[in-house]
């Protein structure tokens, strides 16, 4: 068996070797010792070169015909998987349009229903309104008629005091008979002076102070 010492002093450069061995961390920059240098690149033979090229490109060959494979098998699933789910996704869109019509015409129904509320509603409404319209009309215009006679009445009785071509006679006579001074005035107390270009013989009794 292999002593502890022995085992210690085979393993120790080893363990000193591991612990020397470290890489500089990559945020660090280029040591000033490796700045400038250049490495030197390396010389590939032409039959090495040949040798690569023409691995990689079976490389690239033989992905690139995976690759086809699984995009054609893709394709087979989804048109399998398609066709198999075809015929229940056209009948569950039927189904789905079948209850969109029915929800639909509910709603119809129920527009149609308020709809004809309203009109019923707005048509009484109108109805109203013209009553009142008429009524009122109905009202002015016996307000109307009712003024009119009453100014028809008013000058039938102003009609009687018109001089007519057949009083014309009579009614020079009175006014020469009983002439009229408008030449007067009146006083705080409603007395009337008459003037002084009353003819003589105006009576006695209309010279006075009479009220208005």
């Amino acid at each position: 068996m292999i002593s502890q010492n022995t085992f210690l002093k085979r393993s120790w450069p080893m363990l000193i070797q591991c612990a020397e061995a470290h890489r500089k961390p990559r945020w660090l920059p280029v040591a000033k010792s490796k700045l400038y240098r250049i490495p030197k690149r390396p010389e590939v033979s032409e039959e090495e070169r040949l040798e690569l090229l023409r691995v990689n490109n079976n490389y690239k060959t033989q992905m690139r015909a995976i690759r086809r494979f699984y995009h054609e098998e893709m394709i087979k699933e989804k048109s399998t998987r398609d066709s198999a789910s075809s015929e229940m996704s056209l009948r569950l869109e039927a189904d789905e349009w079948e209850r969109c019509v029915i929800i639909n015409d509910k709603w119809n129904a129920q527009v149609a229903t308020e709809r004809e509320e309203r009109r019923k509603i707005q048509l009484a409404e109108m109805e109203e309104l013209a009553l009142a319209k008429m009524e009122a009309k109905d009202k002015e215009l016996k307000e109307r008629l009712e003024k009119a006679a009453e100014e028809v009445r008013r000058q039938k009785a102003l009609c009687e005091t018109f001089i007519t071509p057949d009083k014309l006679e009579e009614a020079i006579d009175y006014a020469l008979a009983n002439p009229i001074d408008y030449n007067y005035a009146i006083d705080l107390h409603g007395k009337t002076y008459l003037g002084t270009t009353t003819p003589t013989n105006v009576h006695k009794d209309e010279k006075t102070s009479t009220a208005v």
